[in-house]
């Protein structure tokens, strides 16, 4: 997701700096799209604006923060972090308290559309933060990646509706998954059960961009790696616990792929269908 989100903003003609910690495939990215490559997380430091997409929010705070609290890269105060990644809210409130010790500015701003619209720049925004400056700032760089920004409301809320939103999309790959084996074995084709699903009201993300390709014809090659959708539901879990809400859908859909992933480890996504198949 960085590689495209990256050359949409270079696209936006912002002076851009590239860090990953494989140096190399930062270099060549950074030469295919007009970027310069950073040789580490200080290398940012005059960054005014600095955009994360990263796997969880532990790494996220890793990443700019030490384990004594020091940022990783003296930014001047009033520096904005956007951080893209699909986080844990609790976790991104704790941090953003963090950085605002030394006076940097924590906004959320996770994503939806998965790589293809990454590319076409026109992701879905899940936007929030308490500074209205720093997000006033942050957004023109959010702008060159989406197609649409919710405001969500306070630190945190963006990264809350981006785990529920993948909850909602994991229950239902959930639930056609296991529609799909039934109906197989019951001597339906599985194409035309996919190709009902898309024009019926069993329509769904998963329906009309993952469960014809990358299911029935299996390719297994969403892009979406089955330890990050298992991580974002798990936080919805945790999230709808938190609140005293009663939750046996999502109770459901995260044993279901928490099963998948302990048999499975570090596939895509997709995969999960084949392991609840053959079981």
């Amino acid at each position: 997701m960085g590689d495209p989100m990256s050359t949409k903003i270079a696209a936006g003609g912002y002076d851009l700096r590239l860090y990953d910690l494989d140096v190399e495939r930062a270099k060549a990215l950074a030469e295919r799209i007009g970027a310069t490559a950073a040789e580490s997380v200080a290398d940012l430091a005059d960054c005014s604006v600095v955009v994360l997409m990263l796997p969880t929010s532990a790494i996220v705070r890793s990443a700019l923060l030490d384990d004594d609290g020091g940022l990783r890269a003296p930014w001047a105060p009033g520096t904005v972090i956007v951080d893209m990644s699909s986080s844990d809210p609790t976790e991104t409130v704790e941090t953003g308290a963090m950085l605002a010790k030394h006076d940097v500015v924590l906004v959320d701003a996770p994503v939806s559309g998965a790589r293809e619209r990454a590319e076409l720049g026109t992701l879905t925004i899940m936007l929030g933060g308490n500074d209205e400056a720093a997000i006033e700032r942050a957004t023109p760089v959010i702008d060159t990646m989406s197609q649409q920004i919710f405001r969500t409301g306070g630190l945190g809320t963006g990264h809350a509706m981006k785990a529920l939103n993948n909850f909602v999309a994991g229950a239902a790959f959930v639930a056609s998954s296991e529609a799909l084996v039934a109906g197989e074995r019951f001597g339906l084709d599985p194409k035309i059960m996919v190709d009902v699903f898309n024009v019926s009201t069993g329509q769904t993300f998963s329906s009309s961009h993952v469960l014809g390709e990358h299911v029935v014809e299996g390719k297994y090659s969403s892009g979406f790696a089955l330890p990050l959708l298992t991580k974002d539901v798990r936080i919805a879990h945790t999230l709808e616990a938190s609140v005293g809400h009663a939750s046996p859908v999502c109770d459901a859909v995260t044993s279901a792929l928490g099963d998948a992933l302990d048999a499975l480890g570090n596939v895509d996504h997709t995969r999960a269908h084949a392991f609840w198949n053959e079981r």
